[in-house]
């Protein structure tokens, strides 16, 4: 198992706009931290000798400010991690969440990292260097399991990747590998992405129709922009994903999904695509004020909420089945095969809209693999088995 090369991690000028690096003195020597400071060379660099103050007063600081800094610095422990999912009474997928960042330059509204990480600062982990050896052993400590894992959990997969290059090295690294490599965003930051032989590596799109991204998802691409950047990636030789999560029930929402998703299928082959995730606007009820501070003209809150077994604010549920019935039948008037899944809901809203629901978290990760063993021939699986999945094989 060879670390990741960090010749990957070349930069490029087309990046978000950062005003002011801060550098943890422990990080000066690595390669990636160097390389960073050479592409962004002329914006302001401060060495952090006490680390301790200085996160102590960088939690002071505003989120919109903080999207403009840039912290350089190491991480300590795993990067590859389990989903945290939300709760048991929740169906979970089991993915894997690769960690290399934290916080994106991007802002919309109903991002939970808004109250989740104390540190307000786009966040790179420059001591990347085991992370290959940490997917590798994952892969070898169950080699029947098909596992599932990406980057775009804690930030944009793409927002800054033309800076870290992290997401080539990742791709170069687990080509052919029996996993499959998640690579979602908001953005159309592809181009320098690899081309590949088609195989185990998809981008994937949080979609949203324009109306809503206008006003709740700032400085994201739009619809179309996101559209046309999924088709190039398919000529890249690269599988796709698309995830309909925040699903947002603000006014007009049922005619412009449905727009969107006439658009999405009659232009999309249904072939390119692995997989669709479906979830509604949830969060914590402490990211209410933050969110109303910060986007004082934001329709999200307006809507009426009922706090969720996981504590989290949802939609009711007679109205969340309402949203999804929507959905799905528009999906499925075109895409009759492609995988879709709920992302955080309950066995009784997926049988309320599906008609079936996986009996577990271990059976849902168990169907991942069947339906992609089935519709992607080219990967070479071995036909899933659900024993491969139970607890005491996980």
């Amino acid at each position: 198992m060879s670390p990741m090369p960090l010749e990957c991690a070349m930069a490029s000028k087309q990046i978000p706009e950062i005003d002011h690096i801060y550098l943890d003195k422990n990080t000066a020597r690595a390669p990636l931290a160097k390389r960073i400071l050479r592409t962004l060379r002329g914006i302001p660099v401060t060495i952090v000798i006490d680390k301790n103050a200085f996160l102590r007063d960088a939690e002071k600081m505003s989120l919109t400010a903080g999207k403009k800094k840039l912290w350089l610095t190491n991480f300590k422990g795993a990067f590859l991690k389990p989903c945290p999912a939300t709760g048991t009474d929740y169906l979970c997928c089991r993915y894997r969440i690769l960690n290399a960042q934290t916080h994106c330059p991007l802002d919309c509204t109903y991002c939970i990292l808004q109250n989740y990480l104390n540190i307000p600062l786009v966040t790179i982990y420059v001591n990347i260097e085991n992370i290959s050896r940490e997917i590798d052993a994952l892969i070898t400590s169950r080699p029947r399991r098909l596992f599932r894992m990406g980057t775009g959990e804690l930030t944009d997969s793409l927002a800054l990747d033309r800076l870290t290059r992290l997401n080539e090295c990742l791709i170069r690294h687990v080509l052919g590998k029996k996993m499959i490599l998640e690579i979602k965003t908001k953005t159309v930051s592809i181009d320098h992405l690899p081309n590949i032989p088609k195989s185990n590596v998809l981008v994937s799109w949080s979609m949203n129709p324009d109306a809503f991204i206008r006003t709740e998802e700032h400085k994201a691409a739009t619809f179309e922009a996101r559209l046309k950047a999924a088709l190039r990636v398919v000529k890249k030789g690269y599988r796709l994903g698309f995830h309909f999560d925040p699903l947002l029930m603000l006014p007009g929402w049922k005619g412009h999904y449905a727009e969107l998703l006439e658009k999405l299928t009659s232009t999309v082959p249904e072939k390119e695509v692995m997989w669709i995730s479906l979830g509604s606007l949830r969060y914590p009820p402490s990211l209410k004020k933050i969110v109303e501070e910060r986007f004082p003209k934001t329709r999200i809150a307006t809507a009426e909420f009922v706090k969720g077994l996981d504590g989290k604010m949802r939609y009711f549920r007679p109205e969340r089945v309402r949203l999804y019935r929507h959905i799905y039948a528009e999906i499925r008037k075109r895409w009759k095969d492609v995988f879709i899944y709920f992302c955080m809901e309950n066995r009784t809203v997926w049988r309320d809209v599906m008609g079936s629901a996986p009996e577990n978290n271990h059976h849902l990760d168990y169907l991942f693999h069947e339906n992609i063993s089935r519709r992607f021939s080219d990967l070479k699986l071995p036909k899933a088995k659900l024993i491969w999945y139970l607890a005491h094989n996980s």
